[in-house]
C-alpha cells in the first residue's frame, strides 16, 4: 500500500506555512535463477545465481496550479536485492524514471528521463505478452530488443478521446559524443492506441537518426548510440499489436515488429521481422501465462541471410500471497538458428549471458515481489 508522507519546509525566520505531499513507493524483487546454455563448443554454461528483478524505490508528487493546471513530478531509483555480477552501475538516485511535467485538459507533457514508448507498449496495450518477472528471458524484450531508458526526452500524452483512443509523441534529444567531430544521435517516436473493455489495439513508429543499430556479424540488435554510428545512419522500428479479452481475467495478445537499420559507410540496409503471441489467465490468487516469440532471418540489402533467426517459449506463474506480495516463477527456452547469436539477459539486463552461434538457452527463475 502506498504511503503518503507530509513534508513541511520552513526557514528559521518564517513560521511553517508550506506543506507538500510526497508519495513514497517501491518494489522489492529478489530472484534465484538457474541458466543453462548449450552450443556447438565446449563452453557450455550451467549456473545458479541470486539476481534482482528490477527492484526500485521512488518519490512522486503533484502541485495544483492556476488555470486548472497540475504540475507532476517523479524521481525513481534503482536498488538491487542480490546481483550476480556485483554490478552497481545503474544503482542510486535518478537511475530510473525521473521527470517533471504539466497536466491539464490538453493532456500532459513532461521532460526528463523515461523509458521509450516501445518499453511501455506491452504493459499498457498487450497484457497477454507482458512479463511479470524479467529475471528470465522476457518475450517482450526478445522481439523488441532495444527497449531503453532515455536520459533526455520530451513527451506528450493526449487525453483519451473517441471512447478509448490515445496518442503519444516522444522526442529524444540524444547526446553529443566524440567531441566536436562526434555524431549527435537523436530520435523521435509516436504511438496511437485504442483501449476498450473487450480489446486493445495499437502501433508505434520509432526512428533514431545518426545511429546504426544492427550487427550483421552477430545478427543482434543493439541499443542506444551504437558503436560506429555516423551522420546519415538511421534506425527505424514499426510495431503493431492487439489484445482481446474474451472473458474476465483472460487475455490473448499478438505483436509484430519490423526493424530497419542503414549503415551509410558500408551502404548497407538491414531489415528483420519478429513476432510474438501470448495468453494470460488469472483466477483468484493464481495466474498463468504462456508466450511464444520468433525472430525471422534478417535481410541484408534485400537478400535473406540463412539461419540467422531464433525462437523462444516461456511460461509464467504468479501466486498472490497478499494484496502487495506475490510469488513468481518463470521458465524460458531460447533456440538460435545455427548462424544466430541472440542471448539471454537476466535480472533486468544486470547480467548478459553471451551465446555462441546456434546456442540453446534455458532459464528457470523463482522469487518474490512486494510492492509498497
Amino acid at each position: 500500500m502506498k504511503k503518503i508522507i507530509a513534508l513541511a519546509v520552513a526557514s528559521a525566520f518564517v513560521a511553517p506555512a508550506v506543506m507538500a505531499e510526497v508519495t513514497v513507493y517501491g518494489s522489492m524483487r529478489p530472484n534465484v535463477e538457474h541458466t543453462r546454455i548449450s552450443d556447438t563448443t565446449n563452453a557450455d554454461v550451467n549456473k545458479t545465481q541470486l539476481i534482482d528483478n528490477s527492484s526500485r524505490i521512488g518519490f512522486k508528487g503533484t502541485d495544483k496550479l492556476d488555470n486548472g493546471l497540475q504540475l507532476f513530478w517523479q524521481v525513481e531509483n534503482r536498488v538491487r536485492i542480490g546481483t550476480a555480477d556485483n554490478a552497481n552501475t545503474t544503482n542510486g538516485f535518478n537511475s530510473r524514471e525521473s521527470f517533471v511535467g504539466l497536466r491539464g485538459n490538453f493532456g500532459e507533457v513532461f521532460v526528463g528521463k523515461s523509458s521509450d514508448l516501445t518499453d511501455s507498449f506491452n504493459g499498457e496495450v498487450l497484457p497477454g505478452l507482458a512479463s511479470w518477472n524479467t529475471a528470465s528471458q522476457d518475450m517482450r524484450n526478445f522481439i523488441i530488443r532495444d527497449t531503453e531508458r532515455l536520459n533526455n526526452i520530451a513527451q506528450y500524452n493526449s487525453p483519451v478521446f473517441l471512447g478509448g483512443l490515445q496518442a503519444k509523441a516522444l522526442y529524444d534529444f540524444g547526446a553529443k559524443t566524440g567531441g566536436v567531430t562526434g555524431y549527435n544521435y537523436y530520435g523521435y517516436q509516436a504511438q496511437l492506441a485504442y483501449k476498450s473493455q473487450m480489446f486493445n489495439v495499437g502501433g508505434i513508429y520509432k526512428e533514431n537518426k545518426d545511429l546504426f543499430s544492427y550487427n550483421t556479424s552477430t545478427a543482434q540488435s543493439g541499443t542506444g548510440a551504437a558503436a560506429g554510428a555516423a551522420a546519415e545512419d538511421y534506425y527505424k522500428k514499426f510495431i503493431l499489436g492487439g489484445n482481446i479479452t474474451p472473458m474476465a481475467g483472460f487475455d490473448i495478445s499478438a505483436q509484430w515488429v519490423r526493424e530497419k537499420s542503414f549503415d551509410k559507410s558500408a551502404n548497407n540496409e538491414v531489415k528483420v521481422d519478429s513476432w510474438g503471441i501470448g495468453a494470460a489467465y488469472t483466477t483468484g490468487k493464481h495466474a498463468v501465462a504462456l508466450q511464444y516469440a520468433k525472430i525471422n532471418d534478417y535481410k541484408l540489402n534485400g537478400n535473406s541471410a540463412a539461419d540467422t533467426g531464433a525462437k523462444a517459449f516461456g511460461v509464467q506463474y504468479k501466486y498472490a500471497l497478499s494484496k502487495q506480495t506475490s510469488f513468481l516463477a518463470t521458465a524460458t527456452r531460447l533456440s538460435n538458428d545455427k548462424n544466430a547469436t541472440y542471448y539471454q539477459t537476466t535480472g533486468s539486463a544486470q547480467t548478459v549471458v553471451q551465446a555462441n552461434a546456434g546456442a540453446k538457452v534455458t532459464a528457470i527463475s523463482a522469487g518474490l515481489r512486494t510492492d509498497f
